[in-house]
């Protein structure tokens, strides 16, 4: 869905009251764009699960307990439309996101293997290399716009190295993805939003056909590991493959991006975390990338009930929508201590942030390192940062919750 929201100040007044906001709740309220978690408390405050009805109407779960156990439950609920409303780029279910059940299973069976461990930890010194380029070169200026400066390019540029595409394609891709952007603001049907991602699609495909031709014979990256890979005993069509690669493609670039620039608004406003960070050792910085993620909402989801079920006294039918929000269920004070407060020690056992169960982040490795390394590498040469003075960030909820603009200052 595209950011369409309304940014004028009539549009942007919040309903006065509670069960008109709760009625009226959905990530593109015009009054949920600037900071949706105070409205987030409320719903969470009146019930653990609650009805809007925008967009022919949802359910919401407010709690974390309750969205694990709908993340654990894909009997129940279907993730063939995960967003409210539903609008997609891809021709086909887009894979394995949209899928269900031994499909679903066989997919990430095979996705799993290519997204490995390994894999990260193969292109680590890559990324570093990349994460100490753009600072260096943020470092010269004294003063940047970090989205996309840094918590976009470092994203978009870990792509590139991990699906072996080459670095030099950096302009092309900025380029395809600006053109799907603005095209995609435009669109009314699912004909034009499918037109709109050809670019996308088109440079995957051609990433595709080139690592065939020039071979996978000891190559580690994820397009000559998929190309190698199999489904359910057979060679994937390209058509999957193209499916595959642009929906990881857009988690990695998407959501990165966004959980990088939140984390960085808060660093920038609280020197005392500055400070812990660049002091960290390497073994501290997986903790604090899990908080730093907790503590700032990105993700959520939609699921399709297919059987009706009764939660909390309240009936939910077959066929109705519910929202999951991965997110906000790290802000919940039923699980977590103080949650509002960012605590590096605190422990890291049951952080939702990139989602639960058989739906769980793909990407979640490659995405976690990223953001360690985009962490270490700047505050290793710019350890004292603040918002610009006269500036403000722009933020969006809208899909996922982001910062448009971030101005930094130092020195």
């Amino acid at each position: 869905m595209p950011e369409t929201v309304q940014k004028d100040e009539a549009a942007a007044q919040a309903p006065k009251d509670l069960e008109e906001r709760i009625r009226r709740w959905s990530v593109f309220q015009p009054w949920l764009q600037e900071d949706p978690i105070p409205f987030w408390k409320e719903l969470r405050e009146h019930g653990p699960v609650v009805r809007s009805e925008e967009f022919g109407g949802f359910w919401i779960f407010t709690r974390l307990e309750d969205i694990e156990w709908a993340a654990h439950h894909p009997d129940i609920f279907s993730s063939n439309e995960p967003t409210i409303p539903y609008r997609t780029m891809f021709r086909h279910k887009r894979i394995p996101i949209e899928l269900d059940g031994t499909e679903h299973t066989e997919w990430r069976r095979t996705l799993d293997a290519v997204f490995s461990t390994s894999l990260v930890d193969h292109f680590t010194p890559q990324i570093t290399e990349a994460a100490a380029g753009l600072v260096d070169a943020i470092v010269a200026e004294g003063r940047t716009e970090l989205i996309d400066e840094y918590a976009f390019k470092l994203p978009a540029e870990s792509f590139l190295i991990t699906f072996g595409v080459g670095r030099e394609k950096l302009p092309e891709l900025l380029e395809r993805r600006d053109w799907v952007q603005r095209n995609w603001l435009n669109a009314t049907s699912d004909e034009e939003l499918f037109d709109a991602a050809a670019p996308l699609h088109d440079f995957i495909r051609a990433s595709v056909e080139r690592r065939r031709a020039e071979g996978t014979a000891g190559r580690q990256d994820v397009i000559s590991r998929l190309l190698e890979s199999t489904y359910d005993g057979r060679t994937p069509t390209d058509d999957e493959l193209v499916n595959a690669l642009v929906d990881s493609m857009m988690a990695s670039l998407d959501i990165t991006n966004a959980m990088l620039g939140l984390a960085f608004l808060q660093l920038a406003e609280r020197p005392e975390l500055q400070a812990r960070v660049a002091g960290a050792t390497p073994d501290k910085l997986p903790a604090i990338v899990g908080e730093l993620a907790r503590h700032e909402p990105v993700m959520s989801t939609a699921r399709v009930l297919t059987q009706d079920i009764e939660r909390h006294g309240i009936t939910l039918h077959k066929g109705e929508r519910v929202f999951l929000s991965w997110g906000m269920a790290g802000l919940d004070p039923e699980v977590f201590e103080n949650p509002d407060e960012i605590d590096f020690d605190r422990p890291q056992e049951r952080v939702p942030s990139f989602g639960i169960g058989a739906h769980r982040c793909l990407g979640e490795n490659l995405a976690r390192r990223i953001f360690a390394v985009a962490l270490r590498e700047w505050h290793a040469r710019i350890p004292e940062y603040r918002v610009t003075e006269g500036t403000s960030p722009t933020h969006f909820y809208s899909g996922l919750r982001r910062l448009g603009s971030l101005d930094i200052s130092f020195g």
